[in-house]
């Protein structure tokens, strides 16, 4: 008869791998590794997980989807100034806040996703999906034009992963928290053309 799995054991060793994997780096940490500093065995987390890829999708999906609303669910900006407000409020949660530990992680897993057969291709490209519609819905509650808030969604969620990556890397962040500000001002809520002022572009002849 097969073995009963203890969820509540199962739900306390994806909170600790979370903490362990923010520490020591997707890349050099072994499932053997990895047990080790989980004070149990590598055939204990096979037997719960099946493979260190397969764990660390679980951790994701269970932390990083959880702050992730879907785009019907996005709480839409009122104005300029609210949704600013949020800019800076999200950073901080992702570079200082509770999405800190994760977010180390959710890195690491977008840069293996590119390999060509990489286990991580379907999660990184279902959240920057994800990610990218939710901004173009704020933006679009903004005022801003459907093209106008599309380019700025992609490229804002661009420079954002850029910048996580300096913020994480760097001797001194604090730069990056300077350069992050400005990209909200100068590109992200930068003046854009009023809907209804939009126009084809127009076609001459002769």
């Amino acid at each position: 008869m097969p073995r009963t799995v203890d969820l509540d054991k199962r739900r306390e060793l994806l909170a600790d791998v979370a903490t362990v994997l923010a520490r020591t780096g997707l890349i050099d940490t072994s499932l053997r590794a990895l047990a080790a500093e989980l004070n149990t065995s590598a055939r204990m987390l096979v037997y719960y997980f099946g493979s260190k890829e397969q764990l660390i999708l679980e951790v994701l999906n269970r932390q990083q989807r959880a702050a992730i609303p879907q785009t019907s669910e996005v709480e839409l900006p009122t104005s300029i100034a609210a949704h600013r407000q949020w800019c800076f409020e999200d950073w901080h949660a992702c570079t200082q806040g509770e999405r800190r530990d994760t977010l180390r992680i959710v890195e690491q897993v977008f840069g293996a996703a590119c390999g060509r057969d990489s286990p991580y291709r379907e999660y990184t490209w279902e959240t920057l999906t994800l990610l990218t519609r939710n901004s173009r819905a704020r933006l679009l509650a903004l005022g801003m034009p459907v093209h106008v808030a599309e380019t700025r969604s992609r490229i804002a969620l661009a420079a954002f992963q850029g910048m996580l990556i300096e913020y994480f890397t760097a001797p001194d962040p604090s730069y990056v928290d300077d350069t992050f500000r400005r990209f909200v001002d100068e590109f992200l809520l930068a003046p854009f053309p009023p809907v209804d002022q939009e126009s084809e572009p127009e076609t001459r002849s002769g």
